[in-house]
């Protein structure tokens, strides 16, 4: 069962729906060390002194299930312990794929399965991931941020390359495996996954169901564990300032990628930035010397480099506003979301509480996101003012973009000409 914990079954046949919805989904057990966070943040050690990982509450996992697809609940009452159960079956998904050719050919399902893993580690990330209604579209597999995406999960990159060719507008995500055939492709994006963890995940729940429809969810056989503690590291304002700060910089941390040597930065801006991250860590490399003050004052800066300081502002506030124009399309994407979840779900005590548990972390998600709206407000103000520089508050802003969520996929000409424009102000300097 994909909530484990007995505690809260106890609670939801006894009808305190609310005690259940704060119990732990799983009971307390040693973490898994998460590939992405070793990558990113450190040791497990080092990911505790940040509080980086945390119980997963049984409401936290609803929600995250249904906000993927709020038609999922139709019809459900879950008061009902088999219509709680049912939710996290392929038969509650079903009509995103052809179940009666299955048993021939894993192809389909493991394509399925990766599609739902993706979407899981996007949505851990802060995006808002959405699968298209008729699941006929051989152009995209999920929206993420209202961006097609196709998603491909293949032993070797000619299949991606066939999509590139004839669908050069739609980007597309890849297991990690295929990461070294496409560097920096601008429509490239690598995903955490790997093929033979979505292999892996389609054979192993598959073996365990009774029959195809009661195949449950790749995201949940993955492991509960994994896709939040990537979540609660992405939320993490300590983490996150000293991953981008490093990535910036161009500096080496004992925190952050220490392991992965000499490219750590270019593999770390990548995966928060897109493919024009990479970039950054290579053309921010100047960054603390010049935003300490180490060479010039700032007085004497300023006046050495007016035209440069001007077009790096405008290079700012050109990515602050598009930032803040894709933080109200995902406000706008929640918002359908929360309206049609609220249609599907029918009336009864348990689905009540269910639905006052959503409805107070929506709200929760919506204020997150209004308050890095503000902060970059904040900041593109005071860079206006002139009393703050652009190159004093890099890492902020880009930090601020990570943790809001919005995909680098519609911010990478924003980027590379902040880049562009940076350098020119740090070499005039």
């Amino acid at each position: 069962m994909s909530i484990s914990n007995k505690q809260f079954w106890d609670y939801w046949k006894n009808g305190m729906y609310e005690d259940a919805l704060h119990c732990a989904v799983e009971e307390e057990k040693s973490q898994k060390q998460n590939r992405l966070q070793t990558m990113l943040f450190g040791t497990p050690e080092q990911l505790k002194q940040t509080a980086a990982i945390s119980t997963v509450s049984a409401g936290e996992f609803i929600y995250d299930l249904v906000m993927i697809n709020p038609t999922v609940v139709t019809g459900l009452d879950f008061a009902r312990t088999e219509d709680l159960s049912s939710l996290f079956t392929l038969s509650q998904f079903s009509s995103q794929i052809d179940t009666t050719v299955l048993t021939g050919d894993m192809a389909q399902l493991q394509g399925y399965v990766a599609e739902q893993m993706i979407a899981a580690e996007l949505q851990a990330k802060g995006h808002d991931v959405e699968f298209p209604e008729d699941s006929n579209n051989p152009s995209w597999d999920i929206l993420v941020d209202g961006q097609p995406f196709q998603v491909k999960n293949l032993a070797n990159p000619d299949g991606v390359r066939e999509h590139l060719e004839t669908y050069p507008d739609i980007p597309v995500y890849v297991n990690e495996e295929l990461a070294p055939y496409f560097e920096g492709n601008p429509n490239v994006y690598v995903s955490n996954i790997s093929r033979d963890e979505v292999i892996d995940a389609t054979s192993t729940t598959i073996t365990h169901a009774d029959d195809l429809l009661d195949f449950e969810i790749p995201w949940i056989a993955a492991g509960v564990s994994s896709i939040y503690n990537i979540k609660r590291v992405w939320k993490d304002n300590v983490a996150i300032n000293q991953a981008v700060f490093n990535i910036v910089s161009d500096t080496s941390s004992r925190v952050v990628l220490g392991a992965l040597g000499q490219k750590a930065g270019i593999v770390a801006g990548t995966m928060l930035f897109g493919p024009a991250g990479g970039i950054t860590g290579a053309m921010f490399g100047a960054f603390a010397g010049a935003s300490q003050g180490g060479r010039l004052s700032t007085g004497i800066r300023r006046a050495f480099s007016k035209k440069q300081e001007k077009e790096m502002n405008e290079a700012m506030d050109d990515l602050i506003r598009k930032v803040i124009s894709q933080i109200d399309q995902k406000l706008s994407i929640k918002k359908g979301k929360i309206e049609k979840l609220r249609e599907e779900m029918v009336s009864s005590k348990a689905n009540n509480a269910v639905w006052e548990d959503i409805e107070r972390r929506y709200k929760g998600e919506v204020a997150y996101l209004t308050n890095r709206k503000e902060e970059l407000n904040t900041i593109n103000e005071s860079i206006k003012k002139g009393s703050m520089l652009v190159i004093d508050l890099l890492p902020n802003v880009m930090a601020i973009i990570t943790k809001s969520g919005v995909h680098s996929f519609s911010l990478q000409s924003e980027i590379k000409r902040l880049q562009q424009k940076t350098n020119q102000y740090m070499k005039k300097i």
